[in-house]
């Protein structure tokens, strides 16, 4: 019987857990961004253009300050030239697939890549563009837009007399820094947009198909557009591609996945982005830098019609893989066949499965809680005893490991203990971890008071609320203040259970343990908040 109740248990949690995985949000990608578990596709491409084009004006050395922020990005920027201009263009480059949001924050990267009314930053379409020549005309329309918009803002700095921009002005963007969060840092306006308008071009080679051939023999292929992708449709599973357009495809956002189609389209991919920047650092006045603009769109963001799935967009051989390949988002052969209302259909059929699994169990479920209720009122009558016992001086030693924002910490306690409450003093040691970036950080030291309530609930086990108040040091420099730095420490334990397995040795477990280490309250503040489950010996 036992065995069949695990069984049952077991049971609706893997149901509970495939509904998870297939009703889960997803994020959309282009050419893939730096994380932990993605290439640097966007940012190599952009390297290599600012390799070819070079800078607007020799960049200035790296201050300090700026020598911090590019140690304390969330990606690892030193592949990259060590100079602000570099910089602010590579961060440039990632930010539409962000917006400065933490790599592994699915959440608010879903919310990012599924906003209508942002599609065209991504040359994606919108859900309003329908049917294959009018809503790709409208979608590219729209991308070239934002890549103007971008190519001015780039050029706010323009002088009307020298035609010279200034790289040196910053502005403040908003971007996820390890350990400090969401932060507004400084970086050169200029480059920071360029990066931004260049993520568009470059996506409009993994967005939309191109003609792979000459159109005449010449040296034209790649450069003519004819077909924008769709994500939104896609994502919310009601896609119909004669009239919504082709899919997102996942596959050909990995510039190093070995598909026929990769090396030409990342190849143009830099030539496009090159070309770009060239367009934004030779100067000119206003007039000839829009004409540089104009002539980059009609060489590479053109829209050649006729091409639709009635005749597999012209045959493009992209295609052609994609439907044998089994790697498609789109057809029954790929590997993401589960995507729309099949995957929807399948996670409310795994929902409610673990719904019935549960109506099933409800009578079982009614006797373990009315034993459970009548063990707890013989605890507490034998809980009384325990109320003038274990009292004096404790020490505890513990270790944490934090479920929000990663990181432990291991460290000990002394205090004095009455019948209902102790107090003391702790000290700890705090290491911090970031997953985006893979990299443990010395984090912090936190000491100062505690103080608990305690509850017998019977002579062996006791209940315990706290707080704990002290200071916080940093112990390693962060963008925006140094090691040695002290802060605040507060430290809140929701409930917490003491069991004493001798007469004066407890196992000590705090499931429900707040710590807000924060070593810097001025200028970019430092809290790294921390939802922990601790561990201690208490003697």
């Amino acid at each position: 019987m036992g065995k069949g109740r695990a069984a049952g248990a077991s049971g609706g949690f893997a149901l509970v857990a495939a509904a998870g995985a297939l009703l889960s949000p997803s994020a959309a990608s282009a050419w893939q961004v730096s994380d932990p578990i993605h290439h640097n596709c966007h940012e190599r491409i952009s390297a290599a253009a600012l390799d070819r084009v070079k800078y607007v004006q020799p960049p200035p050395v790296l201050s300090g300050d700026d020598a911090a922020l590019r140690d304390g990005l969330q990606f690892d920027a030193r592949g990259y030239d060590a100079n602000i201009y570099a910089m602010s263009f590579i961060i440039g480059t990632r930010w539409p697939d962000s917006q400065g949001e933490p790599s592994f924050d699915f959440y608010k990267l879903s919310n990012v890549h599924n906003a209508p009314g942002d599609q065209g930053a991504h040359c994606l379409r919108e859900e309003t563009d329908i049917g294959a020549e009018t809503g790709d005309t409208h979608a590219l329309a729209t991308c070239r837009a934002q890549i103007t918009t971008l190519y001015w803002q780039a050029l706010a700095t323009l002088d009307p007399t020298t035609g010279a921009v200034d790289p040196d002005e910053r502005t403040l963007q908003p971007e996820y820094l390890p350990f400090l969060g969401k932060t507004q840092i400084p970086v050169s306006g200029f480059y920071f947009f360029a990066g931004r308008a260049v993520h568009a071009v470059q996506d409009s080679f993994t967005h939309t198909y191109r003609r792979m051939d000459s159109a005449d023999g010449g040296s034209d292929a790649g450069h003519a557009i004819t077909s924008v992708f769709n994500w939104v449709s896609q994502v919310r599973g009601d896609l119909v591609e004669a009239v919504n357009g082709h899919g997102h495809e996942q596959i050909l956002d990995d510039c190093e996945d070995d598909n026929p189609s990769n090396a030409d389209r990342l190849g143009w991919a830099t030539d496009a982005t090159s070309e770009l920047l060239a367009a934004l650092t030779t100067p000119g006045a206003a007039a000839d830098r829009q004409a540089r603009l104009d002539a980059f769109f009609a060489n590479w963001m053109t829209y050649e019609a006729g091409c639709s799935i009635e005749n597999e967009y012209c045959n493009n051989p992209v295609q052609a893989w994609l439907r044998a390949s089994g790697k498609s988002m789109n057809y029954d052969s790929g590997g993401c066949t589960l995507a729309g209302p099949m995957r929807a259909g399948l996670g409310a059929l795994a929902i409610a499965a673990a719904g019935l699994a549960w109506v099933m169990s409800r009578r079982r479920r009614r006797r373990v809680v009315a034993s459970l209720a009548f063990t707890i009122v013989g605890l507490g009558a034998s809980a009384a005893r325990a109320d003038d016992e274990h009292r004096g001086w404790r020490a505890e030693a513990r270790a944490s490991l934090s479920v929000q924002n990663p990181a432990y910490a291991f460290g000990g306690a002394g205090a004095y203990a009455w019948r209902r409450f102790e107090v003391g003093g702790f000290a700890e040691l705090n290491p911090w971890y970031d997953a985006n970036r893979e990299m443990m950080s010395l984090g912090s030291t936190n000491f100062g008071v505690l103080a608990h309530y305690l509850h017998s609930i019977r002579p062996d086990v006791r209940l315990r609320v706290g707080l704990g108040l002290g200071l916080s040091v940093l112990n390693q420099d962060l963008p925006g203040t140094s090691a040695g730095n002290v802060g605040i420490y507060a430290n809140v334990r929701l409930l917490g259970i003491v069991w004493y397995f001798t007469d004066r040795t407890a196992l000590t477990i705090d499931a429900f343990d707040l710590a807000l280490p924060t070593p810097q309250l001025r200028g970019w503040p430092v809290m790294y908040a921390q939802h922990r489950i601790s561990v201690g010996l208490s003697f």
